[in-house]
């Protein structure tokens, strides 16, 4: 049995799961295109290879840059959770019956059906704005809020006394009193973590986290894995050449400070790199 964890650019992550039950593909906020709305993206698009047959996509909140509605009907996810407020206007938009669009509330945990059994996704708190740029002319709903997503695939270490995957998807927010809610979720440390370092842009605001407020995070959790993401992708039309680091500093940033601060597991993968964990 084994768990694989592949970055596929900014928020973008697939975590494949094998357990005695079943296989389970999971992909988090999926962007799969060269670009979207007023951004572009510097590495290759991910291989359709890396994402195709997904049973569960978990988005964390309606920005653009994390629900693309293009890339979620070429993926075809089976199921897909979207942020409290949004499953209706997600399930219009989306056009894809086959899908089965759910959403999960703050403090609420679901048990979704998957290939390899049960699962059950959590909805956490972030300091985030959830609403859709543009929503006027795209009826995207104004009251949309950010989760994180704690994801539970009972199984997934046959052996281990606790024989769960506890997925920690942070999606994006900024620093906030009870950042460590997953601790009292999740009853332990999340096993992999895949937390926002950066952004695409030249300034990074208080919704976001910057490498040392991350690392500072992961500190505070301690989970088993923790990789950094919403980095090193995407940039505006046209300013691509003024991005200096931005594409190559965030993750390394990152892994220093959580060593600095003792914090085992952070690993910074290369767009369209994995691990094992």
């Amino acid at each position: 049995m084994s768990v694989d964890v592949r970055w596929l650019g900014h928020s973008t992550v697939t975590v494949d799961v094998r357990t005695p039950g079943g296989s389970l593909r999971v992909v988090t906020d999926p962007v799969l295109r060269p670009g979207l709305a007023h951004l572009r993206r510097r590495p290759a698009t991910p291989d359709p290879a890396a994402w195709a047959g997904c049973d569960l996509a978990l988005v964390s909140h309606l920005h653009h840059d994390h629900l693309d509605l293009p890339s979620l009907r070429r993926m075809r996810p089976t199921v897909l959770v979207t942020p409290p407020g949004s499953s209706d206007w997600v399930r219009w938009r989306l056009r894809r019956p086959a899908t089965h669009v759910v959403e999960v509330a703050v403090g609420q945990t679901r048990e979704l059906p998957t290939p390899c059994g049960p699962v059950q996704v959590t909805a956490l708190p972030a300091h985030h704005a959830g609403h859709r740029t543009g929503s006027g002319f795209s009826r995207a709903p104004r009251g949309a809020e950010a989760v994180e997503h704690l994801l539970r695939v009972p199984g997934a270490f046959p052996g281990r006394d606790l024989d769960d995957l506890l997925l920690w998807a942070i999606g994006d927010t900024g620093e906030f009193a009870g950042s460590d809610a997953v601790l009292a979720a999740a009853g332990r440390a999340p096993d992999v973590a895949l937390v926002p370092v950066g952004g695409w842009g030249h300034t990074l605001g208080p919704h976001h986290l910057d490498p040392r407020q991350a690392a500072e995070l992961v500190a505070r959790v301690r989970p088993g894995v923790s990789v950094p993401v919403h980095w090193g992708t995407l940039h505006p039309v046209a300013l691509g050449a003024t991005m200096g680091d931005r594409f190559v500093e965030p993750g390394r940033r990152f892994v220093r400070e959580a060593s600095r601060l003792g914090v085992a597991g952070a690993v910074q993968l290369p767009v369209g790199g994995s691990l094992s964990v």
